[in-house]
């Protein structure tokens, strides 16, 4: 059930133009075994954006091989990312010990929080492992968990919403605004861009008032529909 939802939901903008050939999917799997890192990352890429859910379980021992070598952050990053997109389940243990470590600064963590939550949630309209995982995260966790607010125009509770600014009220200012690090404002705040609830307005409201200039364009352009962050 959990896997169906997760085809359903995908943002249309990430679905495939076309249908791709077997010839063209065995390739991609054989691509997952290449010594050259630049054509296992592409193969990742291309089961997130074709949905290649039957690639599954080649994804993942792919991965348990790429994860041992630091130097392929980038090439775990999109594995990660497949994941989510892909509904694979049977990453959810690698990526509860990735988010457990907390990297403030770390790609690889944004992406695990970012498929934790989509493999969590049991529809659009629950967040509650993106505020599952705001209690606790660093930086980096918080990035990955309210980017896919925006990303896959999440329509949280109001109580929720509540819950969410709540919290990121509560953490200290210089842990999550550094430039050039994202700040998990900017996807709460883009994601509030599709939510017409007056709490969501109030916080737009305040953000179009702010001297973060950043924060400031993101609530400007919410204000007027239109989102600031995308995938």
């Amino acid at each position: 059930m959990a896997l169906f939802y997760q085809i359903m939901v995908t943002n249309t903008k990430n679905m495939a133009k076309k249908q791709l050939t077997s010839e063209e999917i065995t390739q991609i799997a054989n691509d997952l075994q290449s010594k050259q890192s630049a054509k296992r990352r592409s193969a990742a890429k291309k089961i997130r954006k074709n949905q290649l859910i039957q690639l599954g379980d080649d994804l993942y021992k792919a991965y348990i091989k790429e994860r041992e070598d630091k130097r392929t952050w980038e090439t775990q990053t999109e594995m990660i990312l497949a994941f989510g997109r892909i509904g694979y389940s049977g990453i959810e243990g690698d990526l509860r010990l990735i988010i457990d470590k907390n990297e403030p600064h770390d790609m690889i963590t944004i992406a695990a929080a970012r498929s934790y939550v989509r493999l969590k949630r049991k529809s659009l309209s629950d967040a509650e492992p993106v505020i599952e995982l705001l209690k606790n995260g660093n930086l980096s966790v918080l990035n990955g968990a309210t980017d896919i607010l925006t990303f896959d125009d999440m329509h949280p509770s109001e109580e929720q919403i509540k819950a969410i600014i709540s919290l990121l009220d509560s953490k200290n200012e210089k842990d999550i605004s550094i430039r050039g690090l994202g700040d998990p404002r900017e996807g709460l705040l883009s994601a509030m861009s599709k939510w017409k609830d007056a709490v969501s307005q109030s916080y737009l409201e305040r953000f179009n008032k702010s001297d973060n200039q950043l924060l400031r364009k993101c609530a400007e352009l919410a204000l007027k529909g239109k989102k600031s962050v995308f995938e």
